[in-house]
């Protein structure tokens, strides 16, 4: 598979693409700040870290899993890159999905994260057949918590100390939405 075969697709205002070398420019300025990567597993993004990441997705995306899909989203009309959207298969045989995502800081409260997300369940719920999606959200990340409710998602319990997150323990909750409870029709989905 190469990466003209990675999946995209494009909604009112973003285009969800496979990762180029060239989003390394936007990335750098955006992720490396604090409010990006607070809530993300792993280490405080350097400039560094962040061109060994889009190396990564690149590399990835020449010879996709399967499994693992890591979109970098582009605003269409800023033509850069603004965050990313992850979906992940938990389980092939129960048709279980995992979901994740992360965008520049400067551009919260435009409905990005929601728009990108409702093309990643599209993507899960229509086009893989996956019967359960889940994400999980730092327990201080009240912006995750609302976008997943906004998208449907109910909150289903606590995970104590799930991740370590720079040297500190940090519990997270659980988020899911049933293919049969995903409601494509309202929000403006196909």
């Amino acid at each position: 598979m190469t990466a003209d075969l990675f999946p995209q697709f494009v909604t009112g205002r973003l285009l969800l693409r496979a990762f180029k070398i060239e989003d390394e420019t936007a990335f750098a300025e955006f992720a490396v700040k604090e409010e990006f990567w607070r809530f993300l597993p792993g280490p405080a993004l350097t400039p560094d870290l962040v061109a060994q990441f889009i190396a990564a997705r690149v590399r990835d995306a020449a010879n996709p899993s399967g499994r693992d899909w890591i979109f970098a989203v582009e605003e269409q009309s800023l033509g850069r890159a603004i965050g990313m959207v992850r979906l992940s298969i938990a389980s092939a045989e129960h048709r279980q999905g995992n979901i994740g995502f992360s965008f520049d800081g400067t551009l919260r409260g435009r409905g990005y994260a929601s728009e990108a997300m409702r093309a990643v369940l599209r993507f899960g719920f229509s086009d893989l057949e996956l019967h359960r999606i889940t994400a999980l959200a730092d327990v201080e990340n009240a912006r995750s918590h609302a976008v997943l409710a906004k998208l449907g998602f109910r909150q289903e319990g606590r995970l104590r100390q799930n991740f370590n997150m720079r040297g500190v323990w940090r519990d997270s909750d659980l988020f899911a939405l049933l293919r049969s409870e995903w409601q494509p029709a309202q929000t403006g989905e196909a």
